[in-house]
């Protein structure tokens, strides 16, 4: 059952009392509703099934059954990392509060900011006193924080008490902590840091974590996790498979920044297939077709779209204008 307004500023202030006796109640009189049907597992995108690799799923399915510790992912984009959370708290029926940290991210987003309505102020909870609430009011969630090395290192700091043994936030005032029983899994993921926009994370928050380093898959895993139905062999699969791995050699070597991920092979292969569909290309066109729009538009570096397409041309034997 949704709480209304006031028995949930009620509720909070009770929760601040029963916790800590001489924790101060919340300056702020009126706080945002939670929507909280948004983040039941029923409404938790799909995206795709999963394949997993190295065991992956049953360790990260147990760290959120148990909820104890938090749990840092750290690889490459499009590799899953997403998909793997998604698809675990949909199997789970587990809660699922997701944000996505970007280069703008402040202190507010994470523990709210005062709004103005009709009605005069009130507090916005940022996400972490929305994933105790929901965790509350499911019993058990997930809050799932992407990309967390994108975050400057003064706003890093705001984590440190929801991650460690306090298991709880300030935030308007008001103090965000698990009832009994209730459980808050906390999972966060980070590229790597030669990624642009990417910083390092605070001693003290890496302190904090537990975790796994995800590798980029190799070419045999590659053929796992991509669908190929329909792809040529020898003409398609094949060349794109080892061009993938040129790409990776060239970023080990500085020439290139950006490296082919499972993410980008799936783009491949899919706009292939629509390409053949759609029927008004050659075979041969189709092919220079795909590589233009799933390859060579991730390289707007002028220098470094030469290279790629020189690569491409002599990988695939094809000539692209």
């Amino acid at each position: 059952m949704i709480m209304t307004k006031n028995d949930e500023v009620k509720y909070l202030d009770n929760l601040i009392e029963q916790d800590d006796p001489t924790a101060k109640v919340g300056s702020y009189g009126r706080v945002n509703s939670i929507e909280y049907d948004v983040y039941s597992h029923k409404n938790i995108e799909d995206m795709g099934e999963y394949v997993d690799l190295h065991g992956e799923t049953k360790r990260l399915t147990h760290v959120i059954r148990r909820a104890n510790k938090p749990f840092l992912i750290y690889g490459s984009k499009g590799i899953g990392k997403t998909s793997l959370v998604h698809h675990i708290c949909k199997k789970e029926e587990i809660a699922l509060v997701e944000f996505s940290c970007g280069i703008g991210t402040n202190k507010s987003d994470l523990k709210g900011r005062l709004q103005v309505d009709k009605d005069g102020s009130y507090f916005e909870r940022g996400v972490l006193p929305t994933a105790f609430l929901v965790a509350n009011h499911f019993g058990h969630a997930v809050l799932y924080i992407d990309e967390i090395g994108a975050l400057d290192v003064d706003v890093q700091k705001w984590l440190n008490r929801p991650l460690d043994d306090r298991h709880s936030c300030e935030a308007g005032g008001k103090k965000y902590t698990l009832n009994d029983g209730c459980r808050l899994a906390i999972i966060a993921t980070t590229n790597p840091i030669e990624y642009a926009g990417v910083n390092n994370l605070t001693e003290d928050l890496r302190s904090r974590f537990i975790g796994q380093r995800w590798k980029n898959p190799t070419s045999e895993e590659l053929e796992e996790i991509v669908d190929w139905t329909d792809i040529p062999t020898a003409s398609v699969k094949e060349p794109l498979l080892t061009q993938t791995q040129n790409i990776y050699s060239s970023r080990m070597q500085g020439d290139v920044e950006y490296t082919l991920s499972p993410r980008d092979l799936k783009q491949f292969t899919e706009t292939y297939r629509e390409l053949v569909e759609d029927g008004y290309l050659s075979n041969d066109q189709v092919l220079e077709e795909t590589i233009r729009e799933t390859i060579l538009i991730k390289y707007t570096d002028p220098n470094e779209h030469e290279l790629v397409k020189s690569r491409c041309q002599e990988t695939f034997g094809v000539t692209i204008a």
